[in-house]
């Protein structure tokens, strides 16, 4: 223990989580990051009652609860700041150019589905915003079969996506008449209103295994933005091929403006859009 209380993370407790984690689920903990690491589990090791981090990663890898830990560690990892209408340079093509080409094709052969899933959906803004820009859109009426699912491996996160309650900063690039139309207001904030749940779900899972979880060429579109930077190459390379596995053919997979599948994949193809590059997958 340090001298005021809070724990120091020894080179060796940080070399031993990175190499933990590393091996275990592909997060890549870059050196020198002993003092950020240290901060994000501090409040663990106070709610497991923890006395430092050496007893923090023996719990991590070797305790009955270790699953239940796993998940709490990436969650505070990889869980950054989210909030409605997010990058909306992507979400400008989504609506100008990608719904109405959409609708065009699938009313062609005759269907009227639509399949859409956000992975690693933190706690749910990108899911409601998604079901937001459909119903505004007017391209997808009542006759319509839509769903919106998003998945995330942190328990206690989906249930919070799944209350859909906000405030605050969750509506800081939010337009107001979004607002108006979408919440309700709640006495922690504001909750969407049914007109967005009935067009949405969530579910646990560990991306990897996301060909596993959803049936085979079922997604229209994959939103995985801000989430593939926290990982190995060859994780993300997993990632993405289990996401093809349930994209249809020419389906598309959005990233974070940072994120790039260059070096990564060849079965998906860059499209560049005005502000925004989106990957289809090759038919």
């Amino acid at each position: 223990m340090h001298f005021s209380g809070m724990p120091v993370m020894r080179a060796e407790d940080f070399r031993r989580i990175k190499e933990f984690v590393a091996e275990q689920f592909g997060l890549v903990l870059d050196e020198g990051r002993e003092s950020f690491l240290a901060q994000k589990l501090v409040p663990r090791l106070t709610e497991l009652r923890l006395t430092s981090f050496a007893d923090y990663y023996a719990y991590l890898k070797y305790s009955p609860h270790s699953d239940e830990e796993q998940q709490q560690f990436i969650s505070l990892l990889t869980n950054n700041e989210t909030y409605f209408f997010r990058e909306d340079a992507q979400l400008d093509v989504l609506a100008r150019e990608i719904l109405p080409a959409l609708k065009e094709k699938k009313l062609k052969e005759g269907k009227r589905t639509l399949r859409i899933v956000s992975a690693g959906c933190s706690s749910g803004e990108e899911v409601y915003t998604l079901a937001m820009i459909l119903l505004e859109s007017g391209h997808f009426l009542w006759d319509w079969d839509i769903a919106i699912t998003g998945v995330d491996i942190d328990a206690r996160i989906i249930a919070r996506a799944d209350l859909g309650i906000y405030s605050g900063r969750a509506f800081q690039t939010t337009p107001p008449h979004f607002i108006e139309r979408y919440f309700n207001k709640a006495a922690e904030g504001l909750q969407v209103k049914d007109s967005l749940r009935k067009i949405t779900s969530f579910a646990r899972g560990n991306l990897l295994q996301l060909g596993n979880m959803l049936p085979a060429e079922s997604a229209d579109i994959i939103f995985c933005r801000n989430v593939l930077i926290y990982f190995s190459e060859e994780t993300t390379r997993q990632m993405v091929a289990s996401f093809a596995k349930i994209l249809k053919p020419e389906g598309l997979l959005f990233l974070g403006h940072s994120e790039s599948l260059a070096r990564i994949s060849t079965q998906y193809v860059p499209t560049r859009f005005p502000g925004a590059i989106i990957y289809r997958k090759r038919d």
